[in-house]
């Protein structure tokens, strides 16, 4: 029979699994499940301006843009593609955050093989949450964080939000691993904090194994996926190298237009960036709304340092050339 730990309930100012201002020590050893969750920022999808040191998990399309002087012309698939990605990260940084608060806690219950964290309400929440951890192999882990409406006793009722595995620091694999967060489960136990978020988000990480550099550590890459309702979906992997240059590769079926209003195109974009931040986007759009002349648009955009573009050119005069090819970061496609 697994041993059992039962500890005494957390204060009450610890009652949420949002709140990361209660870090208790633990009496029983449970640092190897802690070991295979990674921290949000390890696992932010990064892009140019991370290489010069700003965070890959800020929210916002604009980001750095915001700072620049009025009436810079912009790189618009840099922006896009930054926008994709911030939007990836922040939804990963409310949840996988909540989660690295949590397991720094005490454990609510340690058994031989699992440790579980909570249930924990909170009197402004509409939900009741829970952490549990599970070996399932010798130095893995998979782990699920689990809700049900506050009103309920019933174990049944629990769904998953998030659900991954990881593997501890003695694994070779350890800093692999991935996850999935269920936002439409998230929106249904908690309408007002997920009233605009529908879909899934799968995470594969692969990053650097020393637990001590995990964090910022290269190189790393990311994979993205995200499906929300309908038929849309984007696919993100990110690589950052070691000598901070990197690139963000885009596969996508999106409506590009702005009034969303329009048929979705089939989207390839591929970002690289130097460790200045500068970088070059190699764009195909097919399908959608282009006119049944036309197979697919291919496209170039070349940004500075400051993110503004220095050059452009697509292969229909779907917007006229600019600027001047040289100024490229990359040279070729």
């Amino acid at each position: 029979m697994n041993r059992i730990h039962r500890t005494k309930s957390l204060p009450a100012l610890c009652l949420t699994l949002a709140l990361g201002g209660c870090m208790l020590e633990k009496r029983d050893d449970v640092s190897e499940y802690r070991e295979a969750i990674p921290a949000k920022d390890a696992v932010a999808v990064d892009g140019p301006e991370s290489a010069q040191g700003e965070s890959s998990s800020r929210s916002g399309a604009r980001g750095l843009l915001a700072d620049a002087p009025a009436g810079a012309n912009w790189a618009e698939w840099y922006a896009w593609t930054r926008n994709v990605r911030d939007g990836v990260n922040a939804v990963t940084a409310v949840i996988l955050g909540s989660v690295h608060y949590i397991v720094h806690t005490e454990p609510t219950e340690v058994g031989d093989d699992s440790a579980t964290w909570g249930p924990y309400t909170d009197a402004l929440e509409p939900a009741t949450w829970r952490f549990r951890a599970t070996r399932v192999a010798e130095h893995e882990i998979d782990y699920v964080l689990e809700g049900r409406p506050k009103t309920s006793t019933d174990e049944s009722d629990y769904r998953a939000v998030l659900w991954g595995k990881g593997f501890s620091k003695r694994h070779e694999k350890h800093g692999d691993g991935g996850f999935t967060i269920d936002l439409d489960v998230a929106r249904e136990l908690d309408p007002l904090k997920h009233q605009d978020d529908s879909g899934t988000v799968k995470i594969e990480h692969d990053l650097p194994p020393d637990i001590s550099t995990r964090i910022g550590a290269l190189p790393r890459v990311i994979t993205a996926e995200v499906s929300p309702a309908g038929e849309q979906w984007v696919r993100v992997t990110s690589r950052a190298n070691e000598d901070h240059t990197g690139e963000l590769d885009t596969d996508a079926f999106v409506d590009i237009d702005e009034n969303k209003m329009t048929a979705p195109e089939d989207v390839h974009i591929l970002s690289r960036w130097r460790a200045d931040g500068a970088g070059r986007a190699d764009i195909v759009i097919a399908g959608g709304d282009l006119p049944a002349t036309i197979e697919l648009v291919e496209a170039v955009e070349c940004w500075g340092t400051d993110f503004t573009r220095v050059y452009y050119d697509d292969s229909v005069d779907f917007a006229p050339t600019e600027g001047d090819a040289t100024a490229c970061a990359y040279d070729a496609p």
